[in-house]
């Protein structure tokens, strides 16, 4: 009922029980209250596709071509199973104020300005088509198809008109350099791999949680990221609250709100000294004789490198194998580099890793420590899981596999309500995907050094950064990249590190020569553009999707209808990459004969055969367009999906290079001595035991603690999908965009609650109020990561010596330092000073 109808029903009650109240007579009292008025509002299905791992659907009011509401899924009595809502958080439901921002871009816009002031003209789709076709012939033909980069982005999961248009474009145009890697996980992907050759999100399923006894969560916070009705933080709560005998433990320096009160104990932690705790407890394990009494077999028969004897016998197969790869492994194993004597400090190692040591640098109490080691060795069935956070430090690598090592030296891995330490793994439906087509170009590059490349691509090598694709580790990539494409992605400045830094090199058009920009708001990111493309926004578009990557249990599929037509000279990305196939002659191989209707209409069809689709609640139709007017599918699986089980208990071999969990990464020695490292650079080398570094401004670096005393770490808000509704007001207002501080550190500063400050580091400032709280660790300051970057207008300059960012994009701060094994970004290991502004 819309709010006028609602008052006027409430007056017409309220009168009727001011009249009755007076008499005695009880039937003058059954007032019954007016119909709703009946409107011409049409109901469709639409869905929030940003990078949450969720992909709620929402329904969708429209009258005469305005949409006039949003609301979350309520189709269902709201039972856990097939029957629970999909309920959207609170990004979601404004998704009306999103798709009538102020910022909306209209119409497609050429620079008339230096890139990143901002200044553009309104141009048509001819010119915009006809420029970035001619541009990109030219680049191609002066530099080569590797010069041509599509940047990473996760703007928007559509299923059909998705970035995979642009793929498919300039795969049509011989090729672009790939990417390898994200912002969210890309460290945690190789300490995984290097572990167990799997992905870092194949941990046993949630649902596992009901028969354990203890979880320990390091750095885990569901509840504030996958925070949808239908998800991994859902799945979170319901399987704590059928288990309410399990004790909770949580490791994070802040107190989230996957804690409110449900934890038994929170242990504040200093950022990126992670495996200092995780070393400490396995010291408690090994030096009481716990491991060699209860886990030793387990770790003979299924691990790698836990001591000297593990290491002797894998050397010795691999040097009487005939095949070259485990011969050249062989050469790079270290037996005296093994986990027991490291943990201990013996052999070669002198220093044991003991709860004493641990205390005074991770901050939690030896007394603390310890009780935490004793309560996994009591544990029938411990689950621990480390969240990402963990791995977007300058240590992320070995501060997860050092995480990684205490489900393993239980001895429990494979047994019911037991994880292996990673992201649990997810189910879900799943639905066909229109194909980018095949890319000739076979190199690709990390995602996160493509400031990098532009500047000095062509001398980049596998060797020094991580290059994929090569014939060997020192061929350079031979190409500085001339042209990007940043299709529903803030990461061109905002996502990335170092904002100022990024933006001298963006602002020199004489190094990329194109940059174009396909969104549907202003983003700090489209200020960059040459070329602006406006994309339609979900409330737009038909599509079809799936529920994305993080649903846990719950998996269903959301027949997308546009509830309005694209407004003002919108168009979806596969029409805008239609019109420029058209100016370069390929428009025929790009649609394949197809428009927005037949494609839709093939990928449903190829979605109805596969088997998740067959499970639907309610039965998929054999059309489109009747799915449309059902809107969502569900499908339901309880199944309890236990980690490593194929390999624990089924026999089948891992893809390591020994087949089994290595403790000592057999990979990681092999880069350790063939990659070339910046001696410059603290914490810059890789090694093949998980071990604690000692980096570049993390908790223990003396060069920068006397100017930067305080650590300050990013964290994800309710308000935003990292930089994804920043421009929405009514989530500015439920979530404050400030800068958390300890009453201690903010009060010797002589700060008041909503004082506005400035925070600065070696490479900026950001202004924002400070938001004086105990829910963070004294040393420590938090910051909502994804605010948008935005430099004063006046120019006014900060401590720091840079213009302010008054828009508080805490990577204004980040530095840009590729991580060892992964090359990926180092984003919450910053040193920063605050002060009143």
């Amino acid at each position: 009922m819309e709010r006028r109808s609602f008052l006027k029903a409430s007056a017409a009650l309220g009168c009727a029980a001011t009249v009755t109240g007076c008499k005695t007579s009880s039937d003058d009292a059954n007032v019954n209250p007016p119909e709703p008025p009946v409107t011409d509002e049409v109901q469709s299905w639409s869905a929030c596709l940003v990078n949450c791992g969720s992909n709620c659907p929402v329904k969708v009011f429209s009258r005469d071509g305005v949409i006039t509401r949003v609301e979350a899924d309520n189709e269902t009595t709201d039972e856990y199973g097939y029957n629970h809502q999909i309920r959207a958080c609170a990004r979601g439901r404004s998704l009306k104020q999103r798709t009538y921002a102020p910022d909306r871009l209209k119409t497609p816009m050429k620079r008339i300005g230096k890139r990143g002031e901002g200044k553009f003209v309104p141009i048509s789709w001819d010119e915009a088509a006809s420029t970035v076709a001619s541009e990109l012939a030219r680049i191609t033909n002066e530099f080569g198809n590797r010069s041509i980069l599509k940047l990473y982005g996760s703007g928007a999961y559509y299923g059909f008109a998705s970035s995979s248009c642009f793929n498919r474009l300039l795969n049509l145009n011989g090729g672009f350099l790939n990417i390898y890697g994200n912002y969210s996980w890309a460290q945690q992907t190789e300490a995984a791999a290097a572990t167990w050759a799997g992905g870092s999100t194949n941990g046993s399923s949630m649902v596992c949680v009901e028969d354990s006894d203890l979880f320990l969560g390091i750095g885990y916070n569901p509840s504030e990221m996958r925070q949808s009705g239908s998800g991994e933080g859902y799945d979170f709560l319901q399987a704590i609250q059928k288990n309410p005998s399990i004790e909770l433990i949580m490791v994070d320096p802040r107190y989230t709100d996957s804690m409110a009160g449900k934890e038994d104990s929170w242990h504040a932690i200093r950022p990126g000294t992670d495996a200092v705790f995780a070393e400490a407890i396995a010291y408690e394990m090994i030096s009481s004789g716990w491991v060699a009494q209860n886990s030793k077999s387990f770790l003979d028969q299924y691990c790698v490198g836990y001591d000297r004897e593990s290491l002797e016998k894998t050397k010795a197969e691999f040097e009487a194998s005939a095949d070259e790869a485990k011969l050249e492994y062989a050469k790079h194993i270290d037996v005296e580099e093994n986990y027991h004597d490291y943990i201990l400090g013996v052999g070669k190692f002198s220093e044991p890793k003991t709860a004493q040591w641990a205390a005074t640098i991770c901050g939690i109490s030896e007394s603390n420590i310890k009780s935490i080691a004793q309560k996994i060795m009591n544990a029938r069935a411990p689950y621990i899981i480390t969240g990402a956070g963990v791995n977007r430090h300058a240590n992320g690598e070995q501060a997860m596999r050092a995480c990684y090592m205490l489900p393993f030296l239980t001895g429990k891995v494979g047994q019911a309500g037991v994880n292996n330490g990673a992201i649990p793994v997810q189910g879900g439906m799943r639905k066909s995907a229109m194909s980018g087509l095949s890319n000739p170009v076979k190199e690709s590059i990390s995602f996160f050094t493509f400031s990098d490349a532009i500047e000095r691509g062509h001398e980049m090598t596998a060797r020094k950064d991580g290059l994929r694709g090569m014939e060997d580790l020192d061929t350079p990539l031979g190409h500085d990249v001339k042209a990007i494409f940043a299709i529903n992605s803030n990461s061109l400045i905002n996502q990335h590190s170092d904002s100022n830094g990024t933006h001298k090199i963006l602002e020199d058009d004489t190094k990329c020569e194109l940059i174009v920009v396909a969104d549907c708001w202003m983003t700090p990111s489209a200020r960059y553009a040459d070329i602006l493309l406006p994309d339609t926004s979900w409330l737009e578009s038909n599509d079809l999707i799936d529920n994305s990557y993080a649903t846990g249990l719950m998996g269903y599929l959301v027949a997308m209808k546009a509830a309005v037509d694209p407004m003002w000279e919108c168009k979806s990305m596969y029409d805008m990459c239609g019109e420029i196939a058209k100016k370069m002659g390929v428009y025929g191989e790009y649609s394949e004969g197809k428009d927005e209707a037949a494609w839709l209409d093939q990928l449903y069809d190829g979605t109805l055969g596969q088997s998740t689709s067959a499970d639907a609640i309610p039965p998929m139709p054999s059309t489109y367009q009747e799915a449309q007017e059902i809107g969502v599918f569900r499908s339901f699986n309880g199944t309890k999906r236990i980690a490593l089980d194929s390999f624990i208990n089924g026999g089948t071999p891992l893809g390591t290079p020994s087949g089994k969990v290595e403790i000592y990464s057999l990979s990681f020695a092999q880069k350790a001595a063939e990659w070339e490292f910046d001696a410059d650079v603290k914490g810059d080398y890789i090694t093949a035991l998980p071990k604690y570094q000692q980096t570049w401004e993390g908790f223990d670096d003396d060069e920068t603690t006397e100017e930067y005393p305080l650590q300050l770490m990013g964290f994800h808000t309710k308000g935003r999908t990292h930089s994804s509704y920043h421009n929405v007001p009514w989530l500015r207002e439920a979530v404050e965009d400030a800068v958390w501080m300890n009453p201690q550190d903010a009060y010797a500063r002589g700060l008041a609650q909503g004082d506005k400050v400035h925070v600065w580091s070696k490479r900026g400032t950001i202004e924002l109020p400070v938001r004086i709280t105990p829910r963070i660790l004294p040393g420590v300051a938090g910051l909502g990561q994804g605010a948008w970057y935005q430099p004063d207008p006046s120019g006014r300059v900060g401590p720091s010596g840079h213009v302010v960012d008054i828009g508080g994009c805490i990577n204004t701060l980040t530095r840009y330092q590729p991580s060892p094994v992964a090359k990926g970004n180092p984003q919450h290991t910053n040193r920063v000073q605050i002060a009143k502004a």
